[in-house]
């Protein structure tokens, strides 16, 4: 595809988030450059540094921290036009204060998550003008995985916490399995990608809550192994653990939103 207007994409920041957006489906239909915290510029598809932005640009997305964004948002005005559309993958800033910040009213919030590198990521989307969301936009979107279109903005704050942040949550369960493996027998040769395989295998056999319960249950036997572990695991609640986690993301999302000078 040629580097059209409709075509090119600029990110503002490169951090991890940046990098897993940055798909092989993404980079085949768009032509993206990043300029990161250092003022360096480098072209995605290239994967080199080059001297200059290549203006204009049809969407300009926001992968920056919120309170880099309380410090220097108004700076960014410079990198869009009237046609611009700003895309935020931003926790917690709602489109009024972007709208307030950059002057635009092109505005779109998304909360994708790191598993757009592998087309895997469930997207939240939420915009005020839905002539926003056209075939070009889906197309991005599409390059992540699959989307939903949320009817009220504080949906977005509701996926930060399951989606954006979900991740790392279910990364730290999983490890915390791998590790509790090593340590009840040190001596053992368990491997760790073998039991990372145990627990990607028992999720693609059961894709829903239903299934999951049933599936304890048909293994957890009267006064067997299984239900030994099990009791204690109902016996510390993990499930209001859990809901505790999601709901403190949650209420920073919110927190953030409402900050005059942004998180500290």
């Amino acid at each position: 595809m040629s580097a059209t207007l409709k075509s090119k994409i600029l990110f503002i920041g490169y951090g991890h988030l940046a990098k897993s957006l940055a798909s092989k489906s993404f980079l085949k239909n768009f032509t993206i450059d990043s300029i990161n915290s250092k003022s360096r510029i480098y072209s995605l598809n290239s994967k080199k540094e080059i001297k200059k932005l290549s203006y204009p640009y049809k969407y300009v997305f926001l992968l920056v921290r919120p309170n880099l964004f309380y410090q220097k948002g108004a700076d960014f005005s410079k990198y869009v036009d009237s046609k611009t559309v700003i895309v935020s993958c931003m926790a917690g800033i709602t489109i009024n204060r972007i709208q307030k910040t950059i002057n635009s009213k092109n505005i779109i919030r998304i909360m994708p998550n790191v598993m757009a590198k592998q087309n895997a990521s469930h997207t939240y989307v939420y915009v005020k003008n839905k002539k926003l969301i056209n075939t070009s936009f889906y197309k991005i979107l599409k390059s992540f995985g699959t989307f939903h279109i949320a009817s009220k903005e504080d949906e977005i704050n509701i996926a930060t916490a399951i989606y954006g942040s979900g991740p790392a949550f279910i990364a730290y369960l999983v490890n915390a399995f791998v590790a509790a493996s090593k340590n009840i027998s040190p001596k053992s040769k368990l491997n760790e990608k073998d039991v990372i395989h145990l627990i990607q295998n028992v999720i693609s056999i059961n894709d829903n809550s239903q299934k999951l319960e049933k599936f304890v249950q048909s293994i957890a036997s009267k006064k067997g192994t299984t239900q030994a572990g099990v009791h204690f695991i109902k016996s510390q609640n993990l499930k209001k653990i859990m809901y505790t986690t999601l709901y403190r993301a949650y209420k920073r999302a919110k927190e953030i939103s409402i900050e005059k000078q942004g998180p500290k």
